[in-house]
């Protein structure tokens, strides 16, 4: 009988530490590819904004977004073939909505909508990757996580203080 029970107790002690294992393969799965796709998504808005922005700051801040979220895309889809990661590049479903939605867009409209939804992102995107350098388990994963956190948050400073510009009408065309 008490081998018994040693024997649950260790088959349940190995079973909890493989649930852990595949737990954070799937948060590092799951961080990546959400990065991946937020890279792309900013990437095509940056590219959006920097063609059709009605203010010159706007279509700047565009072509910004444009060019470090195509560097960061790089390094991430990299990360992820290091670590066997499949990286999906596709836009989720809310990401192309908003993708499409800008698309119809011109003018202020566009301009007030396109820097709404960057404060929008840019702050979730910072939750996320905030989160991932302090608690991430994959020591590559973490370090792409802090190195990528200052240029989201410029990016978040950037969005925030174009915002109010606009809105005031001092953003220059």
């Amino acid at each position: 009988m008490k081998s018994g029970i040693k024997g649950l107790i260790a088959a349940l002690a190995l079973s909890s530490t493989f649930g852990s294992v595949f737990a954070q393969q799937a948060d590092q799965t799951n961080f990546l590819a959400d990065a991946i796709r937020s890279n792309v998504a900013e990437a095509k808005l940056g590219q959006l904004a920097a063609e059709r922005a009605q203010s010159l700051q706007v279509r700047q801040y565009g072509e910004m977004l444009r060019k470090d979220h195509t560097q960061s895309l790089q390094k991430a889809s990299s990360l992820a073939g290091q670590i066997d990661v499949p990286a999906a590049s596709e836009l989720s479903a809310r990401q192309q909505k908003q993708f499409e939605s800008l698309q119809k867009l011109s003018g202020e409209e566009f301009d007030t909508t396109f820097l709404s939804q960057m404060v929008r992102d840019h702050q979730e995107n910072i939750a996320k990757f905030s989160a991932q350098a302090q608690n991430g388990s994959n020591p590559e994963v973490r370090a792409f996580a802090k190195e990528t956190l200052p240029t989201l948050q410029k990016h978040l400073e950037k969005a925030e203080g174009l915002m109010s510009k606009v809105s005031s009408g001092k953003a220059r065309s």
